[in-house]
């Protein structure tokens, strides 16, 4: 379905005729339709149900000179620049039959699948209403607006043949209708689906009044025959693509009050100077995309730094910078989600959403500083989702759940910066902005909430990791060092120009009792860099020397082996990797304690920051002190893993059960060091076990049975003559 607020529009409007006023009385049907720009946001505020304001004032076209800006006397307005009035009639909507004056969306989800579920929602007469179904209050539908429910075409509905349309009769048939499903006129309040039944009673009408929405009606619902003709497609499809075709219209006159708004502004003529300076008359009007309206106000992307980031990554890669992604995020909503009129700041630097948030006043006091947050937002947003869709099939995915939220952030925001430069164009916002950033607002929101939470989750199993990655390559661990440890060559006779490398160790040999260590290669300096700029300057002997050089260098690489294979005593372990990992850590897990955490209204802040308070800030201080330590252990070279052993295991062991119970689970001791001697493969016979007695007796019982069939053969075979000597007997007896 589409979003309420999809297309802007639903700003400004007056009552259909018929319509009623204050007291209830039924209100003049009013001659001519009612120009499109009395429809659209940004030209004029949504007139409250029992209104009697008349039409939202709009500019009218200019001719020759400048236009004013005074408000029309009752003409239609254009569709396009060059359409002529009597080209384009437009639409006649009715204003909101209801306020809005809560400013909270009501959910993420809120599609029209069912308008009215709140008093708060906006109902747009151009957009598909559905009315809702099983509500506590429902009562019987009165027969005579049973219609707007069963799919009864908008011919059926008021009566009128289509061949020989008469507005006349529709309007005397709203008249009558309107009674059954106005809210003033129920003798009760109005339910959510009273209100949309008569939003969709003012719907049917705006269409069979234009004559454009009413020919796409028309053709859609009944067809049309013949070669290149279009299929009867029934009353539902027929109206969807009218109400389109209203949105399309409305934006258009949106787009062109704008114009009119900046030409007002700027002029229509071009103004040119000659050589010496001076003004020159002007050679012509300025068409509308002259005027580089949204030239200060441009919320185009620049998305050139972002593919080049993603180039080349792969998905390990992808991964490793998935955390990063989500910091950004976080980073960039702070200023929205923290700003005074739409949150509350609570205890232990925390914030709470107001139930009705201050938008229309943050709009128009900083729309260009909102701006720019939201575009910042949205290349946040982008990244994130480019890596979520990247690694949606991948097990070990960090978005897992959060796919369809990013989604709605992203498209939210892409939107409202749309919409949200008419509103900078003509210096006013207007409801339809104010709904749009709503639900923004709420979903992002609802995305920081869940980022924050995965967030932390994932620095506590950090921590948990944090103790495998370290203990293991601690002295006294009771094992060998795992695959992959980096190790720093030493006390090497045999080859002493390796002592001082650095390699990785890849492989144990058990037999050996030796590790396979691959050695890093040196990466060549490039010659050409050493060469002096003017090349003329060297001599044929410099040359010669150089290609010596690089003789040398080259049998000295060679001469390096790939890989070794050394006694343990000879590798000591490089304490860089795992330092340089948990001092990110320490600085992840400091960033994402100071972030501001969301606490809903019905919670107590201070209470919720009491209890949390002092467990983060223990964590932070064991994670600290390994690093140090592990700094300490760096900075005392071949020994200095001795010194820090103990203080190293002791701080990680604080910091994997603190995460293991902020995380809810049962702290765990880690699983012992990969071993130096060969594990022989271990049977475990279980001798209680029933299956396995039945098997063996059955096993039993088999081979037994094949014994004794084997011997029974063995007994009963009699030993064979061949045919021929049986033949010989028989004539020798026979003679």
């Amino acid at each position: 379905m589409i979003p309420l607020s999809a297309l802007g529009g639903g700003g400004g409007g007056i009552r259909p005729p018929g319509g009623f006023s204050s007291n209830g009385s039924p209100m003049g049907g009013g001659g001519g339709m009612i120009p499109l720009g009395a429809l659209g946001g940004g030209m004029g505020k949504p007139m409250m149900s029992g209104s009697g304001a008349g039409p939202a004032p709009f500019m009218a076209p200019p001719s020759g000179a400048p236009p004013s800006m005074a408000p029309p006397t009752g003409g239609p307005l254009m569709g396009s620049a060059g359409m002529a009035p009597q080209q384009s009639t437009f639409l006649q909507t009715a204003s909101m039959p209801f306020s809005a004056p809560g400013l909270r969306s009501a959910g993420a989800g809120d599609t029209l699948a069912e308008v009215g579920k709140e008093a708060k929602d906006y109902l747009d007469v151009l957009m598909p209403i559905a009315i809702p179904k099983n509500d506590e209050d429902d009562r019987p539908v009165p027969k005579q607006v049973q219609c707007l429910e069963n799919g009864t075409d908008l011919f059926k509905i008021f009566d009128v043949d289509m061949n020989h349309f008469d507005a006349k009769a529709v309007r005397k048939t709203f008249h009558r209708l309107s009674v059954f499903v106005h809210p003033d006129k129920l003798g009760r309040e109005a339910t959510a689906a009273d209100q949309a039944r008569f939003t969709k009673l003012k719907q049917a009408y705006t269409v069979i009044m234009d004559d454009q929405l009413r020919a796409v009606y028309r053709q859609h619902c009944y067809g049309i025959a013949g070669s290149g003709g279009l299929p009867a497609q029934g009353h539902d499809a027929a109206l969807c693509k009218s109400l389109e075709m209203g949105r399309d219209l409305r934006k258009m006159g949106e787009d062109r009050a704008i114009v009119l708004h900046k030409a007002s502004e700027t002029g229509w003529t071009v103004q040119q100077k000659d050589q010496d300076g001076r003004s020159m008359r002007g050679d012509g009007r300025k068409q509308a995309h002259q005027f580089n309206l949204f030239g200060e106000i441009s919320s185009s992307d620049d998305d050139a730094e972002l593919e080049k980031e993603r180039r080349g990554l792969s998905i390990q890669q992808i991964l490793e910078k998935s955390p990063k992604y989500a910091d950004s995020f976080l980073d960039k909503v702070k200023p929205i989600l923290l700003d005074p009129k739409v949150s509350n700041s609570a205890a232990g630097g925390a914030f709470t959403m107001h139930d009705e948030p201050k938008l229309l006043d943050y709009l128009n006091e900083n729309p260009k500083t909102l701006q720019k947050h939201l575009r910042k937002t949205r290349a946040a947003a982008k990244q994130m989702n480019w890596a979520m869709t990247t690694l949606l099939q991948h097990k070990e995915s960090p978005w897992r759940g959060l796919e369809v939220r990013a989604s709605l952030v992203e498209h939210g925001t892409v939107k409202f910066l749309e919409i949200m430069k008419s509103g900078i164009a003509i210096g006013k916002f207007n409801q339809v902005h104010v709904d749009d950033f709503a639900k923004l607002l709420d979903n992002i929101h609802r995305l920081y909430m869940d980022i924050f939470e995965r967030r932390g989750q994932e620095l506590l199993r950090a921590a948990v990791n944090a103790e495998l990655q370290v203990v293991y390559v601690l002295p006294e661990s009771g094992g060998r060092l795992p695959e992959g440890t980096r190790v720093i060559l030493h006390d090497l006779k045999s080859r002493a120009d390796l002592n001082g490398k650095r390699g990785a160790i890849s492989g144990w040999d058990f037999s050996l009792q030796r590790y396979t260590v691959e050695l890093d290669r040196e990466v060549a300096k490039n010659p050409d860099k050493l060469l002096p700029s003017n090349p003329d300057l060297m001599s044929l002997e410099d040359i010669e020397d150089a290609d010596e050089d690089d003789e040398d260098e080259t049998a000295l690489q060679l001469a390096i082996p790939k890989k070794l294979m050394i006694v343990p005593k000879n590798a000591s372990v490089d304490l860089d990797p795992p330092l340089k990992k948990l001092e990110s850590l320490v600085k992840d897990w400091n960033s994402w304690m100071r972030r501001p955490r969301s606490v809903s209204a019905s919670q107590d802040a201070e209470a919720v920051a009491a209890a949390l308070g002092p467990p983060l800030e223990s964590m932070a201080g064991y994670l600290q002190e390994a690093a140090s330590a592990l700094a300490a252990g760096v900075a005392g070279g071949r020994d200095g893993a001795d010194l820090i052993a103990f203080e190293c295991r002791e701080s990680l062991q604080g910091a994997r059960n603190l995460a293991a119970k902020l995380l809810g689970e049962e702290p765990q001791e880690p699983p012992p060091p990969p071993p130096l001697n060969e594990m022989l493969p271990v049977v475990a016979v279980k001798a209680d076990d029933p299956m396995s007695r039945v098997m063996k007796e059955a096993a039993e019982v088999a081979a037994a049975g094949i014994e004794i069939k084997k011997k029974s053969r063995s007994r009963g075979r009699k030993k064979s003559r061949s045919r021929s000597r049986k033949r010989r007997r028989r004539r020798s007896s026979s003679s």
